[in-house]
């Protein structure tokens, strides 16, 4: 292994029954482990690796970690788990990569379902992961951390111009277990064949089926909306026209459009971030813009007020290499960077 990195621990050893007891353990410690209420409440808060680390304890702290209704309460905790990975999709394949920002994790192939479903991943939130598949024009949201998928049903054919659509997911484990997928389609105008606009429907996994919006939505405002993030109680997305412009869809209850005008406490005149994707971290909604050809990037932050963006950070993309000095490249190479994802300290 290189230097950076460190080798998975070892699991903790503990000479235990199967129920997770101990002759040889105090009192007070065998009630502890011998209680599945109070051992749940300890459990529940303890970091993934620690988790990871205490599945092969015994059979019952298994049987606990792994459950089901372990992993949906868990999620109802806030902050017990900032982002700890990212699915990287092998090119050419079609198949992902977890790769941890734990180094003593190492990297593994997709899980089920997404290996044997063949799914490309549309959209994440909050651990739910949004997925289509090509053949049959099918979506499902799936669960990696459990393993479990549900297909969604066909949305209702409108006649979308041109096959146009986009879809996204929203999901707040700390409001509700319950999520929603967005599905938008530019809609010919009955009245006039030359005129479209945008019709919104939306699958509650409450109810298992698509409801469809009565309103009209301008075409323009949802370009860029396949690339949205839900956050603060809404999807947000930048759009394509004017990259100040954040559009906000609330789908609380009937979907709700707002455009709101934001400014830059600098003169930005370089890229804005690979499709203009939002990202969010901590609360925090993020905005990455590059300084034309230079090496530095900016990263704008957000709070919930919607005024102004203001300077989080500013990176230079140099500073990648510095790690490996005796990392020999040719002169005449080019690098060319991606930024994945900005996850913020705690």
């Amino acid at each position: 292994m290189g230097s950076g990195l460190s080798k998975l621990p070892l699991p903790l050893k503990v000479d235990a029954n199967d129920d997770g007891t101990n002759h040889n353990f105090p009192s007070f410690v065998h009630k502890v482990v011998s209680n599945d209420d109070l051992l749940m409440e300890i459990l529940l808060r303890l970091p993934i690796l620690s988790l990871h680390l205490f599945k092969p304890v015994c059979k019952q702290w298994l049987y606990l970690i792994t459950s089901s209704s372990f992993t949906l309460t868990r999620t109802r905790i806030p902050t017990v788990d900032p982002p700890f990975g990212l699915f990287i999709k092998r090119w050419p394949h079609n198949d992902y990569i977890f790769v941890s920002f734990d180094p003593r994790i190492p990297a593994k192939r997709s899980i089920h379902p997404l290996a044997c479903l063949g799914g490309r991943i549309k959209q994440s939130c909050n651990g739910l992961l949004l997925c289509y598949i090509a053949t049959g024009n099918k979506y499902y949201v799936c669960n990696p951390s459990i393993s479990m998928f549900k297909m969604l049903p066909p949305i209702h054919d409108l006649h979308e111009r041109n096959g146009y659509q986009e879809m996204n997911i929203a999901f707040d484990p700390i409001k509700s277990l319950c999520y929603k997928v967005v599905h938008v389609g530019r809609v010919e105008d009955e009245d006039d064949e030359n005129d479209y606009f945008t019709r919104i429907q939306t699958y509650s996994s409450e109810t298992g089926v698509w409801s469809v919006s009565g309103d009209r939505f301008p075409n323009l405002w949802f370009d860029g909306f396949g690339h949205g993030i839900y956050w603060n109680g809404a999807i947000h997305w930048l759009t394509f026209h004017d990259p100040f412009h954040v559009i906000t869809l609330d789908i609380v209850d009937n979907p709700v459009l707002t455009k709101i005008q934001t400014t830059l406490p600098v003169s930005v005149k370089g890229h804005v971030h690979y499709n203009r994707k939002l990202l969010k971290s901590h609360g925090s909604l993020l905005f990455l813009c590059k300084d034309g050809d230079s090496q530095h990037l900016n990263i704008f932050e957000m709070k919930n007020e919607y005024c102004v963006w203001s300077v989080k950070y500013f990176v230079n993309l140099d500073d990648i290499m510095r790690p490996y000095p005796t990392l020999k490249m040719p002169t005449n190479w080019l690098f060319r960077y991606h930024m994945l994802n900005v996850v913020l300290g705690q």
